[in-house]
C-alpha cells in the first residue's frame, strides 16, 4: 500500500476524538490522583489508555485501574489497560500508546502529573480550529505535592500560535521537552514510528522536530495540565534505558545520553527536510538548558561536577562561556550556589 493510500486508510479507520495516554510505571499514589483529575475535568475524553511497563508496583496499579474502570464507564469513557510483557522503556512505551490509542488526538501525560479541570476544553477548542496540526504543546502549572499550592506557570509564549519552520528551532525543545499534556495527531505520527531513538528518553522531541518541519506544533494560550516537581526520575529499568541511566537520579552520563539523542534527532531531521534546526537546538542545550542542569547539580561533589563537565565536552556542549561560568559557580560555591540560581530565576522570569 502506498503512503498516501495508507494515510487515507488510517483517516477512515481512526475515530475523531481524544485518547488520554498514560505510560504507567510505579508511583501508584500519584497515578490514582491523575485518574481522579481526569474524572474531575469539565469535558471527558473518549478513551483513557494505559500501558503499565512491568513495574514492581504492577499489582497495585492494576487494582487502582480496576477501581476506576466503572467510574469511567459511567461517563461513557473507554478505559484500555495494557500490561507490557517486558519493560519496554520510556520511548517504546510512548510509541505503543500512540499505536494502540483508538482516537485521532492522543494526549500524553506522565503518571505523576495531573489534568486541570478545563484541560480538555482548552485542547478541544484548539483542535476544532486547527484540525491538521501535527502536535500541540501547552503552558503548564508547576506544583510539588498539592495542586492547590502551585509554584507558578511554565510558559514559553504569551499567546496561542502554531510553531513551524521559519520560527526559531529552539522552540522545538522548549515546547516539547516536558511530555505532560502534549497532544499527538495519530494519523500524522503513525507514519513516523521508529525505534531508532529508543533509550534517548526523547521520543517526543523526535516527533516535535518532524512536526516543526511539516504541519507545525500548536501552542495553547492557557494551561491544560499540571507538572509535578521534585519527583526523581524512574528511567533505567529497561534494557535500552538502563545502559546509561540510573533509576531515581539524573546522572551525568544519563543526561549526556539524552542530549546526544536530541543532537542526533536534529541532525537526522535537518537532513531529511533540508530545514536548518540542528545548530539552534545545540545552542539551546548548551546555553539555556545548561542552566537547569547545573542548577540540579548544586551541592554535588567535585567528582560529579567534573564528570558532568567531561560529558558535555564530549558533545561539544561546553564551548560557550555560560556553561563554563555555571561550572565555576557550582565548583567554588558548593551548596551556596543555590542563591545564584534563585536570584537568576527571580530576575529573568
Amino acid at each position: 500500500m502506498e503512503k498516501s493510500e495508507n494515510k487515507n486508510f488510517l483517516m477512515h479507520k481512526i475515530k475523531e476524538g481524544y485518547s488520554i495516554a498514560i505510560p504507567a510505571y510505579g508511583r501508584p499514589k500519584e497515578y490514582e490522583e491523575l485518574l481522579q483529575s481526569i474524572l474531575d475535568m469539565n469535558r471527558m475524553p473518549d478513551e483513557v489508555v494505559i500501558c503499565e511497563d512491568f513495574s514492581k508496583e504492577r499489582s497495585v496499579i492494576t487494582q487502582i485501574t480496576n477501581q476506576f474502570k466503572p467510574l469511567f464507564e459511567l461517563k461513557n469513557v473507554i478505559l484500555t489497560y495494557v500490561e507490557n510483557e517486558e519493560n519496554l522503556g520510556y520511548d517504546a512505551n510512548i510509541r505503543k500508546l500512540i499505536d494502540i490509542a483508538l482516537y485521532k488526538w492522543v494526549i500524553l501525560i506522565g503518571n505523576d502529573d495531573l489534568f486541570l479541570k478545563s484541560g480538555l476544553e482548552e485542547i478541544h477548542s484548539f483542535c476544532q480550529r486547527n484540525n491538521s496540526v501535527a502536535m500541540i504543546s501547552r503552558p503548564f502549572v508547576r506544583f510539588e505535592k498539592d495542586i492547590n499550592k502551585p509554584l507558578g506557570i511554565s510558559r514559553i509564549l504569551s499567546e496561542e500560535t502554531i510553531i513551524k519552520k521559519g520560527d526559531s528551532p529552539k522552540l522545538i525543545f522548549r515546547a516539547c521537552g516536558f511530555v505532560g499534556g502534549l497532544v499527538i495527531n495519530k494519523i500524522w505520527a503513525k507514519e513516523l514510528a521508529t525505534d531508532k531513538y529508543d533509550g534517548t528518553l526523547y521520543y517526543q522531541i523526535y516527533l516535535a522536530a518532524h512536526a516543526f518541519c511539516t504541519n507545525g506544533i500548536g501552542y495553547l494560550s492557557m494551561p491544560s495540565v499540571a507538572g509535578r516537581a521534585g519527583n526523581p526520575p524512574l528511567f533505567g529499568d529497561s534494557d535500552k534505558d538502563g545502559k546509561t541511566h540510573i533509576s531515581g537520579a539524573y546522572s551525568a552520563k544519563g543526561r549526556a545520553s539524552m542530549w546526544k539523542g536530541v543532537i542526533d534527532i536534529s541532525n537526522d531531521v535537518e537532513r531529511f527536510y533540508n530545514v536548518k534546526i540542528a545548530q539552534e537546538l545545540r545552542n539551546e542545550l548548551m546555553i539555556r538548558q545548561s542552566f537547569h542542569i547545573f542548577e540540579m547539580n548544586v551541592g554535588v561533589t567535585k567528582k560529579i561536577l567534573f564528570e558532568l563537565k567531561t560529558e558535555l565536552e564530549k558533545l561539544s556542549l561546553f564551548n560557550h562561556w555560560f556553561p563554563k561560568l555555571l561550572y565555576f559557580i557550582n565548583l567554588n560555591f558548593g551548596k551556596n550556589a543555590y542563591y545564584f540560581y534563585y536570584f537568576a530565576r527571580k530576575i529573568f522570569q
